[in-house]
């Protein structure tokens, strides 16, 4: 059996996902397949590996695709029994998804529910998630490490992502902004709350640039013209750990975010309206109708949160080499 890794949607790991892949590729060698890395990928570790050229080889069972899905993929394709996306994710620099459609809200988990009601977590909101929290960890290393004293406590938390992301842009049928805004005036027409608004720290960056956090004159508008609506909202933006926010907030509410996996460490409850892959433990909020009752939490279900959150970070991501090869063999054994 062959493996390709494909130079798409980024031919090169650099350091930021370099570990990650390297676990990936020794995970596909333990099993006996030949990994074959595309001509035009780099990453080093990996150099020694016999390369992929399209003018020579033409067939693999698997192609390996990074921070893309099989609708992006069309028309520039390896002829495959199956493709595989890679893509990391949060809580922390190391955690990475495999999935055979894509990530986020487009993925196989967002569409046939897991068996997460099931599993037994044990410990680990006492170890794992509680040092998560404690140390303000995220997947941007340091360069989220501001703090910002939150002087306010149980207030509706809405939550802003990169304009430019994919999974607003693409995933999503767009006009993000737009939604966003809708839900803070909707919020200050019925709500009894504080409105805290936690923009993105890159909420203008282009899809390949989140990363740069550089607020401009976009986020200042936003934040005027959102505080504008009512005395009762406040807009933050810059580099700020998000851990505060949401240890103070009554619920969160956003679009899909990996902020939400973020939110669950905190046991809140997530009101999402881009049907996020853990919509089976959020209010799935199709119409701001609903806002009104979604509020009301009376759905809530911290348990079930909690089982979610422990089958995503410890069934379905992979974080080390033990964890990537229980992935690969997963995914190896629906390869007939």
């Amino acid at each position: 059996m062959k493996a390709v890794i494909w130079p798409y949607r980024f031919d090169d790991m650099k350091l930021t996902w370099q570990k990650q892949m390297i676990w990936l590729v020794n995970s596909l060698i333990k099993y006996g397949v030949e990994v074959k890395p595309h001509v035009k990928f780099k990453c080093k570790g990996i150099e020694n590996l016999n390369k992929y050229n399209p003018s020579i080889d033409h067939n693999a069972e698997i192609c390996i695709y990074n921070h893309t899905d099989e609708s992006y993929i069309i028309g520039n394709v390896l002829p495959t029994k199956k493709n595989w996306f890679f893509k990391p994710t949060v809580p922390d620099k190391f955690y990475t998804t495999l999935d055979e459609l894509g990530y986020g809200p487009f993925s196989s988990i967002t569409y046939i529910k897991p068996d997460f009601e099931n599993v037994n977590i044990g410990n680990f909101f006492e170890t794992k998630v509680k040092n998560w929290i404690d140390n303000k960890i995220s997947k941007w290393g340091n360069k989220l490490n501001k703090e910002e004293k939150i002087e306010e406590s149980d207030f509706y938390l809405v939550i802003g992502q990169c304009g430019g992301d994919s999974v607003v842009t693409h995933f999503d049928f767009g006009s993000y902004f737009t939604k966003l805004e809708q839900v803070v005036i909707e919020l200050v027409r019925i709500g009894n709350k504080k409105i805290i608004v936690k923009l993105h720290p890159d909420t203008d960056g282009v899809e390949g640039t989140a990363g740069s956090f550089k607020n401009n004159e976009f986020s200042l508008k936003l934040q005027k013209r959102l505080e504008s609506l009512s005395s009762k909202v406040k807009v933050y933006i810059g580099k700020i750990n998000i851990h505060n926010f949401i240890e103070k907030s009554y619920c969160v509410i956003l679009a899909n975010s990996g902020a939400g996996i973020e939110a669950m460490m905190h046991h809140k409850p997530i009101i999402a309206w881009g049907f996020p892959d853990y919509h089976w433990v959020t209010y799935d909020l199709r119409h701001l109708a609903e806002l009104n009752e979604a509020l009301k939490l009376k759905w809530f279900d911290q348990e079930k949160q909690d089982k979610f959150l422990y089958w995503y970070l410890e069934d379905y991501c992979f974080y080390n080499q033990e964890t990537c090869d229980k992935r690969v063999k997963e995914l190896l054994a629906d390869i007939v």
